[in-house]
């Protein structure tokens, strides 16, 4: 592709996978990026006034990718939740992906999740609660039901069961609604619903039908009458229609035009209801993605915007008949219409989470707006890819959590959370892509191809021929339905009709289903017959839109692929003797590709327990410390992390070179986040028992998996001149004051520190002062430290003064700090060991961390070994350096890659001991191996207080580490250290230290006195503790009791019971 001159960092492409087939038969074939691959068919192109996130300033139109530029805002300036300028986030290091522009509540990071919704371009047949087929749309009025129901009354011909349809909220007859849109007999009603005469009990139904509808309605034959009974049924309603005829136009099949048309669409519905009672067709899985529809960011936005807008109708409608009401002139709609009700309204759906339910007015859906995190890359990425099915309850989804057959090659099936959401929340396979919506007709080319209008054929012919429906609705019929299939394929593929439309032939149900709707997801497959034209374009690299050209690759929809025979590589296509087999209509790109972006970079995933995988995919690989995903020197993260130096694996995947391929316009992503580590597999003093790790202090201190962490910390102040009406107290502003929160040393007199202060714990990092002389600073809490890396002042049109301090730092590993390898190997630091104390080899090699041999066999991860050896033999020169899952090396090739360069076939070498100097007697498994150190660090967990803040009711430790809070010790501590003979120290730490306190118990009526103050002989008055039940003050002995036990004994006295303490002299 030629240079892009527009923004993004240009590097080195390095050399990325072919497609080879066999010598002398095929081609190379080069693949452009996956990132350009994410461009050129964008699942979010229809995302409209969403800033972008990379930095410098944003043009009035958003611009996604390649070009792909959003129209602007029919709304402004009504609405004001679009803030072209005013709002940035941090560029995408790795380059241009699907990327949202800025929303309300941006600022924080925030994701459409792309939501898993039912189908409405297609008849759904369900047997629960009873036999029905639905023709389905988002406005109530529309929906159309046909319905196998019990008849009410005994009738003839042995039929019990009688066929009625919903429309319009009334529940009619089938035969009578037939006659009202045109029907002229029984026996041309009978030709319209085209079922098989042989089948007794479907007659009986029909014939239990017509006797139904003769009872209901005598002469119902004509038309006249039928149009009226149907009228009369509607007219039932709580929404009764005006006219019945304009009613069944608009709402009965709205997609389809003419009586005739829309009554052989009705007679389909009875059809396919009749096959599947009698166990001829199945019913729809709601779990199939050819019956779902993926609603992106503009779906969503769109539907939460109209609601918005009606809103705001509906209020500007009462504010002009209050006018109208009072004899008053109506003003200019400017004054009636109130634009904060839509941005207002917008804000609160981004906030709260409550977004508008698709189909039920008074209900919300959640999950569907969530943080965009970015800790690395990945993560981003991941979150940018992701899928969400709404269910009511999810702890009893049913089948909704199990992966379905129609995932293959869409969705990944490893890559999701664990937990309550396991299974709902699914990511995008790796070429997996969202089709939008085409508005171009396609009539023209079916006709072309061999279809005639539905209108146009008689029915006497109509039953030989293969019915074509487009999105649903039944356009026509052709006489051969697979040339018709195969000619309109070829159309697709010479680009006169769009590569998103989706072409499926049911052989069984003689029909041609054709999809051009937004929401379905797709993937690109070889095609095989044009395999030959690779030869051509051998050595060069092209995009997918070129391809798409070229006939080499087609995009495949769920329900298109079951006609599809597709190979697992270019190796299955191929015979013995060269040919290419004609068993096979398309092949994949490659298997890894099944995955998700985050599985299909793990090396001999195939290889590793699947739960490891997910572990890796979804957890440790997203929570890696390594690239920045944003421009940390502009943006205000509250925490940002950052690898000091970054490394890429040894070994290569398909995935990792296709994204890692650079054009000119698409920088490099950096999807690994970790060091290349010398891993060895050994016991070493028993300081890696468990998940435990040992590791080199001496790597460590050269720079080893060093870190930086940012922390933002923010305050805001309302501007003087917008608030001058406040009061003194409310009046704040930035500013040093002598505070007894904590110590303001390093503050200067405008509140701030300077840059490269060192701050510790309890110092003020934000002074703010109010003018009646509160102090509001911003104070450093328990265990937070660090130097000031930068101070930013803002501000924003609402009045609102922004300040905030970023801190940063360094952390090098220390004891508790978690590791992880790409095979969901996680552990914690166990011991840090010097460097001469470690095993070494005869090169000299001293590994720079020890794992326990017992973290494999229980965790089932062998291909963490397996990377080892490989990683092994590429530092010494190996040519095998892929570890793609699904077409790994084999353990033989690795294997003697190594005993080439002169190792053991397996890996394992001789060491001598590093404090004795002996050799030791078994042999030790080395070698290199990609370690990530997450985000999850000892520093920021670790809890610890002599005394401390206390909570004013139970006067026990607070909870909260960040309050200096106490440990949370449950009833099983206390056992543990029992059981360890502590009892001191648990009578020092859960009581002396806690919450001590005393009270005063009489020994004669064993109950509680209390101190008061009362009279004595002689007019004096004396405080002291005095039993009420008693009336004495003698014979009262204190005692030490946890204040939780004081306040349960007053709680429950407060309740009528009083409790007896019996005591004994200690």
């Amino acid at each position: 592709m030629p240079p892009n001159s527009s923004g993004g960092d240009t590097s080195v492409a390095p050399d990325i996978s072919k497609l080879v087939a066999p010598a002398g038969v095929g081609a190379s074939l080069q693949f452009l990026p996956l990132g350009e691959y994410f461009c050129n068919f964008c699942p979010f192109k229809d995302v409209s006034n969403i800033t972008d996130t990379r930095d410098g300033p944003v043009g009035d139109q958003g611009e996604c990718l390649e070009g792909h530029r959003s129209p602007p805002s029919s709304l402004h300036p009504y609405p004001s939740f679009y803030r072209g300028r005013g709002a940035y986030m941090g560029r995408f290091p790795w380059g241009h992906v699907p990327c949202w522009r800025n929303f309300p509540g941006a600022q924080k990071g925030e994701v459409f999740i792309a939501q898993e919704r039912r189908s409405l371009s297609r008849l759904w047949v369900t047997d629960k609660p009873s036999w029905t087929v639905q023709y389905q749309s988002q406005t109530k009025q529309k929906r159309t039901f046909v319905q196998l129901v019990e008849s009410t009354e005994a009738i003839g011909f042995g039929g019990k069961k009688v066929i009625h349809v919903c429309f319009l909220y009334a529940t009619i007859p089938i035969w009578i609604m037939f006659f009202a849109l045109g029907a002229s007999s029984d026996k041309e009603v009978i030709q319209m619903i085209n079922i098989d005469g042989s089948d007794a009990g479907l007659v009986n139904i029909l014939l239990s039908t017509i006797r139904e509808a003769d009872k209901k309605c005598e002469g119902f034959r004509t038309r006249k009458k039928a149009i009226k009974f149907v009228h009369d049924q509607v007219k039932e309603t709580k929404f009764p229609p005006s006219d019945i005829e304009e009613c069944m136009t608009n709402y009965l099949f709205p997609n389809i035009d003419g009586h005739r048309s829309k009554a052989l669409f009705l007679g389909d519905m009875v059809k396919n209801l009749l096959l599947a009672c009698s166990g001829k067709r199945k019913c729809d899985n709601i779990h199939d993605f050819r019956n779902k529809r993926l609603e992106l960011a503009g779906d969503l936005l769109a539907r939460e915007l109209s609601n918005q807008i009606r809103h705001a109708g509906r209020r500007m409608v009462r504010a002009m008949q209050r006018d109208l009401y009072g004899d008053c002139d109506l003003k200019d709609i400017e004054h009636y219409l109130d634009a904060s009700i839509i941005t207002n309204g917008l804000c609160r759906a981004f906030s709260t989470g409550a977004w508008s339910h698709p189909y039920k007015r008074m209900e919300t859906s959640t999950g569907i707006v969530a943080n965009l995190r970015r800790v690395n890359p990945v993560q981003m990425l991941s979150d940018l890819r992701k899928t969400r099915q709404q269910v009511q309850y999810s702890g009893k989804s049913g089948d909704a959590r199990y992966p379905n057959p129609s995932y293959w090659g869409k969705l990944c099936f490893l890559s999701t959370p664990d937990g309550e959401n396991c299974g709902l929340v699914k990511n995008l396979a790796a070429t997996g892509l969202v089709s939008s919506n085409q508005t171009k007709s396609i009539v023209q080319s079916l006709i072309s191809c061999g279809m005639m209008k539905l209108e146009n054929i008689p029915l006497d012919l109509l039953h030989g021929m293969s019915k074509v429906l487009v999105n649903g609705a039944w356009l026509g019929s052709c006489e051969d339905g697979r040339s018709f299939v195969s000619s309109l394929k070829s159309l697709r593929r010479e680009g006169k009709i769009n590569f998103e439309v989706e072409i499926k032939w049911d052989q069984h149900q003689q029909e041609v289903r054709i999809f051009s709707d937004a929401g379905r997801i797709m993937r690109p497959l070889l095609i095989v017959d044009n395999l030959h034209k690779a030869r051509e374009f051998s050595g060069e690299c092209h995009s997918f839109e070129f391809l798409l050209k070229e006939q080499i690759i087609e995009i495949i929809g769920v329900e298109e692929e079951e006609d599809c025979q597709t190979a697992w590589g270019v190796k299955y296509l191929f015979k013995g003797g060269g040919e290419i087999s004609p068993r096979y209509t398309h092949c994949e790109l490659d298997v890894s590709l099944l995955l998700g972006l985050s599985c299909g970079i793990i090396p001999f995933a195939n290889h590793n327990f699947a739960r490891r995988v997910l572990f890796q995919s979804e957890k440790h690989s997203q929570q890696a410390i390594g690239f920045s995903t944003a421009n940390p020197t502009i943006r205000v993260d509250t925490m940002s992390y950052q690898l000091f130096y970054p490394q890429t694996p040894l070994f290569r995947t398909f995935i990792s070179d296709c994204l890692g391929k650079s054009s000119s316009s698409i920088s490099k992503p950096e999807l690994f986040n970790g060091q290349n580590a010398i891993v060895a597999v050994n016991v070493h003093q028993g300081y890696n028992q468990e998940d435990s790790l040992v590791m080199n202090q001496a790597s460590l201190e050269r720079g080893m998996f060093r870190t930086e962490l940012f922390r933002c910390y923010k305050s805001v102040v309302d501007n003087k001149e917008l608030t001058k009406r406040l009061k003194p107290k409310d009046r704040m502003d930035f500013g040093k004051v002598e505070s007894k929160i904590g110590r303001a040393d390093s503050l200067d007199d405008d509140g701030f520190p300077h840059i490269a202060a060192r701050l510790q714990s309890g110092d003020l990092v934000i002074g703010k002062v109010s003018e009646s002389g509160e102090d509001h600073s911003v104070k450093l809490k328990h265990t937070e430290k660090g130097i000031v890396q930068k101070v930013v002042l803002s501000s924003n049109d609402d009045g609102k003064n922004f300040a905030v301090v970023t801190l940063r730092q360094v952390r090098s590993p220390c004891l508790g700090d978690k590791f992880s390898s790409m095979h969901g190997q996680k552990g914690v630091i166990g011991f840090l060991e010097a460097q001469e104390n470690f095993p070494f080899t005869r090169q000299g090699i001293v590994p720079d961390i020890v794992i326990n041999p017992h973290a494999f066999p229980s965790r089932q991860t062998p291909g963490q070994l397996l990377e080892a050896a490989l990683g092994k033999g590429i530092a010494c020169g190996g040519s095998v350096r892929y570890a793609t899952p699904f077409t790994t090396p084999s353990v033989d090739v690795i294997a003697d890659q190594l005993h080439r360069v002169g190792y053991q076939r397996w890996g394992a070498e001789r060491v001598c001991n590093g404090r004795t100097g002996e050799m030791m007697h078994c042999l030790i498994f080395m070698g290199p191996t990609f370690y990530q150190r997450l985000i999850h660090m000892a520093e920021d967990k670790v809890k610890f207080r002599n005394t401390g803040p206390v909570h004013p009711l139970t006067r026990q430790p607070v909870a909260d580490r960040k309050r200096f809070g106490g440990v949370r010790f449950g009833e099983m501590e206390r056992d543990c250290l029992l059981a360890h003979g502590a009892a001191a120290n648990l009578h020092e730490r859960l009581f002396t230290l806690s919450d001590f306190s005393q009270m005063h118990v009489c020994q004669t009526c064993t109950r509680v006195a209390n101190v008061i103050q009362r009279p004595v002989p002689g007019g004096k008055k004396v405080r002291g503790p005095y039993c009420p039940f008693c009336q004495s003050s003698e014979n009262i002995v204190k005692i030490s009791v946890p204040y939780g036990a004081k306040l349960l004994y007053q709680e429950l006295f407060s309740m009528g019971i009083c409790l007896k303490f019996k005591t004994e002299v200690c």
